[in-house]
């Protein structure tokens, strides 16, 4: 039995039965964000006090700095894949869903790598800072 329109039919259009693998992915995405977000905000709340020199040290721990790492990558990856369904759901024009999902993914992109170069650039030139610091304010 067929339950398409005629035009549906022509078009080509309906369910094109994908859609289960970004959905499962997104569930996957929230549980991890879920579970990294408490790990930041009890790991923020003990940082509230703490001077420059003291997150430095917070982030240049190993444990830290791969799960600010892990909960960066999730983050972006999981709100890339939320603006895209956004975009395809309320976006009609096919040439402007492109190009807003390229354009998105690309910012979303680059300020990943942002973050991951800053992050690691903390965790491996600690002492430099430290040490630079410490000439400023001496």
């Amino acid at each position: 039995m067929n339950y398409r329109t005629p035009l549906g039919r022509v078009k080509g259009l309906g369910s094109a039965h994908a859609g289960s693998k970004e959905w499962l992915l997104m569930k996957v995405s929230s549980v991890i964000l879920a579970v990294l977000f408490l790990w930041f905000a009890f790991s923020f709340a003990f940082l509230v006090k703490a001077d420059y020199a003291q997150i430095l040290l917070w982030i240049d721990a190993p444990l830290n700095t791969a799960l600010l790492i892990l909960f960066i990558t999730v983050g972006l990856h999981h709100a890339a894949m939320g603006i895209q369904t956004i975009i395809e759901d309320y976006v009609h024009k096919t040439s402007k869903r492109i190009f807003y999902i390229y354009l998105i993914k690309t910012f979303l992109a680059i300020m990943w790598l942002l973050m991951i170069i800053a992050i690691i650039h903390v965790a491996t030139n600690l002492e430099l800072m430290l040490s630079s610091m410490d000439t400023l304010f001496s």
